[in-house]
């Protein structure tokens, strides 16, 4: 197996990184039930936030190598509304299937508010917002808290094949600088430009293009690391971004994040490899699910002994994102690409 990182094989570094990101999320959101849990300085709900960065950076640099192996499979072909397609049956399913449950049981894990998990009233209009994801255009409210994410990935998704071209058409990475500096701009703007009304995904739009410079780097010869520094260095940028988080110091570190993700070599211990993949294929599975797994352990049952609490968290966290995978998401992700299969074989028959 190649110690560079590449579109034509998994990323066991990549799984590092997302399962990390999940991880983060999780760890930030039991600080909810814990308050006073925090490791120095460093309050853990800002660990949560972080996590949610990651994310963006991991997906950007993923669904690049995933549109260049799009390209090699039908070169000449366009790419952009089949990409969309994938995107839309890869993280519509599950995210529906939560909205609906939360509607139709009323469950009240929209917010918190002094440790106590509450709903959030939305009307039917914020309820469709919710099942598009698009919130943050429709300015309501998540009624599943972790929710609020998934919009900005899905607006991004709306440029990420011109990126990509971009990416693969430039010599040098000088473009893809210019353009995440102009980014930053707007991200730092954002606050003012969103007094006019404009959406605040600029915010994170440095974050997503400090995956597309970590694609771009990972086609240059990289330094080849020793694998065991890149949980190091993710711990270091961590401990970077968390002691004042700000819309600059976030985008400063999504890009170091996107500058070393190429650089090491990838991770060869095997037990590591394999408890990192797996929690990556049922990390979206994870997000999504363990809002509802705290409020059900810690506030629903919170008259009950403290090991039926964390037995109760324990299994309704693992195994709701394992059952969701293969009954919802990985059907629907095949369902996907066959359908995109299809549409991308009917040119060719009709000649």
């Amino acid at each position: 197996m190649s110690d560079e990182m590449n579109a034509q094989q998994e990323s066991s570094n990549l799984d590092f990184l997302r399962a990390s990101a999940v991880l983060f999320v999780l760890a930030s959101h039991l600080a909810v039930v814990f308050p006073h849990f925090q490791i120095g300085s460093h309050q853990l709900p800002y660990l949560g936030l972080w996590g949610v960065l990651v994310f963006f950076v991991h997906t950007s640099l993923v669904l690049m190598f995933s549109l260049e192996r799009q390209q090699q499979r039908a070169p000449g072909r366009p790419l952009y509304w089949l990409f969309l397609l994938r995107r839309c049956f890869r993280i519509y399913p599950l995210s529906v299937v939560m909205v609906l449950l939360v509607v139709l049981f009323a469950l009240p894990v929209g917010t918190v508010q002094g440790g106590q998990f509450l709903s959030v009233h939305v009307g039917w209009r914020g309820v469709l917002a919710n099942l598009l994801l698009i919130q943050n255009l429709a300015h309501t409210w998540s009624v599943l808290a972790p929710l609020w994410s998934l919009p900005y990935e899905m607006q991004m998704y709306l440029v990420l094949p011109p990126l990509y071209y971009l990416a693969r058409s430039s010599r040098t990475l000088a473009p893809l600088v210019a353009l995440w500096l102009f980014a930053l701009g707007l991200a730092l703007g954002s606050p003012y430009l969103e007094e006019y009304g404009w959406p605040d995904l600029f915010q994170y739009v440095p974050c997503f293009l400090s995956g597309i410079i970590a694609y771009r780097l990972s086609s240059n010869r990289n330094l080849g690391l020793p694998s065991f520094l890149w949980p190091v260095c993710l711990a270091l940028i961590t401990v970077l971004y968390l002691p004042h988080p700000s819309v600059f110091r976030t985008s400063v570190a999504c890009l170091l994040l996107g500058i070393c993700v190429p650089q090491f070599q990838e991770m060869s211990w095997p037990l590591a490899r394999k408890i990192c993949h797996v929690i990556a294929r049922y990390s979206y599975g994870i997000y999504l699910t363990h809002w509802i797994c705290i409020w059900l352990a810690f506030q629903k049952l919170a008259a009950q002994a403290y090991w039926v609490q964390w037995t109760v968290f324990v299994a309704t966290a693992s195994l709701s994102p394992i059952l969701l995978y293969h009954l919802l998401e990985a059907p629907a992700i095949r369902l996907g690409n066959r359908l995109a299969t299809q549409f991308q074989r009917r040119p060719s028959t009709a000649t």
